[in-house]
């Protein structure tokens, strides 16, 4: 089992995470640098259910209806290139709608940036004029520090879209285990979760 090890590869890592801050459901479509993740969610068999999409569009608005009906952030992924744009316009409605909705678009190695291989895209410069937050972890180490970043992001100040770029090295590269438990929450902005339907007062 992955968990009795000291280690565990960086997509086991983020399954682990998004565990821990409460995530139960991931909407998304595989592709080819989306591999180690979809592994990972194989194999740790954790307390979330992936919704396959029939594209990366429907990924996207299924996190935000999901987020505006629940009160939680939703959680989409898509792979690299053509599925990074295809799971834009889904960000830019949550976030002008101020929605907690988490894209997670994995990537090409960071050793073939710049290098452009198939499906290589500058999602840094996509994803920063749509979102309130977006980063790109860039290392295995850095994984818990920005998906904490990206939940803070999201749920305080006024609520919005966040985007994480994961490379295909990150996913496989190895980094020190993490435990099966939950991560400390963010404080939630006042104004969200909100109800979704308002009562007039008469």
């Amino acid at each position: 089992m992955p968990d009795s090890k000291n280690t565990m590869n960086g997509a086991e890592a983020m399954v682990r995470l998004l565990e821990g801050h409460g995530v139960s459901h991931i909407f998304g479509l595989c592709g080819d640098t989306s591999l180690p993740f979809y592994d990972a969610l194989y194999r740790l068999k954790p307390q979330i259910d992936h919704i396959l999409t029939r594209d990366e569009r429907s990924a996207s608005y299924m996190a935000d209806a999901y987020a505006r009906v629940t009160g939680k952030v939703g959680v989409c992924e898509g792979p690299s290139g053509g599925g990074a744009t295809y799971i834009a316009p889904g960000l830019v409605e949550a976030n002008e709608s101020s929605v907690p909705v988490l894209a997670i678009t994995t990537d090409v190695s960071t050793t073939a940036a710049g290098h452009y291989p198939l499906t290589e895209l500058d999602q840094s410069a996509l994803f920063r004029p749509l979102t309130k937050w977006n980063g790109l972890i860039g290392a295995g180490a850095n994984l818990p520090s920005m998906v904490r970043t990206a939940f803070r992001a999201m749920t305080t100040g006024r609520p919005g879209s966040a985007h994480l770029a994961f490379p295909y090295d990150v996913q496989t590269a190895e980094i020190d285990a993490l435990p099966a438990a939950p991560a400390p929450t963010p404080r939630r902005s006042k104004r969200w979760p909100r109800p979704l339907f308002r009562q007039k007062h008469r």
